[in-house]
């Protein structure tokens, strides 16, 4: 019995504590809102790149997705990098651009080199005030791309914008559904309140926006990156995120910039996915330890705080998921009883998550947010624990 009080304090405790910085984050979150262009605005140059490997017909919606942008024509340039590809990427890649070969800047690696030489040749052949990154299995809405600029019109300390991913493969199975949920999550949520302290962590490589001026001195660096000896292939787009809060820029997020990707459908695939990402939060969030507090001087004492607490948290949580599934291991053995309480604490962060998911999207599938929520309790715990141990890891995973 005193075990079981001890293991039931311990889940209350912790329970208690995550909900008070819930209660913090919803708060930002509810204050925040789009950033709007005044009619007449003059819009910045922009260059949109599209990086590609083994992505075959694909490739092609990514390409009409931009070409078919309401952005001004004379304004908007898309370069698109074939990785190296094995299949047919390059024909459909030909075939989309068309009658806007004019406005496309077509490149053909003879080899495989990874997403970040692909980028970085994208990059250096823009000479736009403002580039962007489609991934070749995404496709934009018509005036995404005006939206995700706005920021960077209206304001000059901003240098990073992330974009809304939306599932577009969202039907197709449990998972898809699950993550459909997830991701308005992560973007109409997180990324939300995280804009309200001007510190977006990471601007999706689906959809990311960067002034060119404050990427150009990042570029050699942010390719070459290495970490405790090892080459870094995944975490692009986090990594150039840091790269831009390092220098004292800020990052937000447009939610009416949207767009659709293709997410795993099974669970291997899943869970590939997030040991990628997973390695990425790890890398990258111990680097953002070594600039966050010059931040909280840019943002001033209380945004700064609330942003320093949000860094802090980062490495944090990745630690705590490792003790939860050692912790979780031994109550399955010694104090199965515990469970219940970790499983009654899941049910309600999933329906408080449910709530906010429903004032983004008025539908039923608020019901998948409890799904996702149980599913990440017995089915994922380990994904992040052995992203961390084999931060060193640098296959793709998913790609090819």
């Amino acid at each position: 019995m005193t075990a079981w009080y001890a293991a039931s304090s311990l889940t209350l405790g912790i329970a208690s504590t995550v909900l008070a910085l819930l209660a913090i984050r919803v708060f930002l979150w509810w204050r925040y809102k789009p950033v709007r262009l005044p009619t007449q605005t003059v819009l910045p140059s922009l260059t949109v790149v599209i990086p590609a490997f083994n992505e075959g017909a694909g490739v092609h919606a990514s390409i009409v997705s931009v070409l078919r942008s309401n952005y001004p024509a004379e304004k908007l340039r898309l370069v698109v990098v074939d990785d190296g590809s094995t299949d047919d990427t390059w024909s459909h890649i030909q075939k989309a651009i068309g009658p806007f070969a004019n406005r496309v800047t077509t490149v053909q690696f003879k080899e495989n080199r990874g997403k970040r030489h692909a980028l970085y040749e994208g990059f250096s052949r823009a000479d736009s005030e403002v580039v962007a990154t489609l991934d070749s299995d995404s496709s934009l809405q018509r005036d995404s791309l005006e939206h995700l600029v706005a920021p960077l019109v209206l304001d000059p300390r901003v240098a990073a914008v992330a974009g809304k991913v939306l599932v577009q493969n969202r039907h197709r199975t449990l998972i898809t559904r699950m993550l459909g949920v997830r991701y308005i999550l992560g973007f109409d949520f997180v990324r939300a309140y995280q804009s309200r302290l001007r510190t977006v962590w990471c601007c999706p490589g689906a959809l990311q926006a960067y002034r060119r001026d404050a990427i150009v001195p990042e570029l050699e660096s942010w390719r070459d990156q290495h970490f405790l000896g090892a080459r870094c292939t995944n975490g692009d787009d986090h990594a150039m995120t840091n790269a831009i809060l390092n220098q004292g820029y800020d990052s937000v997020y447009q939610s009416n910039a949207t767009v659709e990707t293709i997410v795993p459908e099974t669970y291997v695939q899943l869970t590939r996915m997030y040991t990628r990402w997973g390695r990425s939060a790890t890398r990258e969030g111990i680097r953002a330890l070594r600039f966050a507090p010059r931040r909280v001087r840019h943002l001033g004492p209380i945004k700064g705080a609330l942003m320093l607490m949000d860094a802090l948290l980062q490495p944090i949580t990745i630690v705590g998921r490792l003790l939860f599934l050692l912790a979780g291991v031994a109550l399955l053995v010694t104090q199965p009883l515990a469970l219940v309480g970790a499983a009654g604490a899941t049910g309600v962060f999933g329906l408080v998550y449910a709530a906010i998911f429903r004032r983004s999207e008025r539908s039923r599938e608020w019901v998948f947010c409890v799904c996702y929520a149980y599913f990440a309790l017995f089915a994922l715990p380990w994904v992040q624990p052995y992203a961390t141990l084999t931060v060193r890891g640098n296959k793709w995973l998913t790609r090819g």
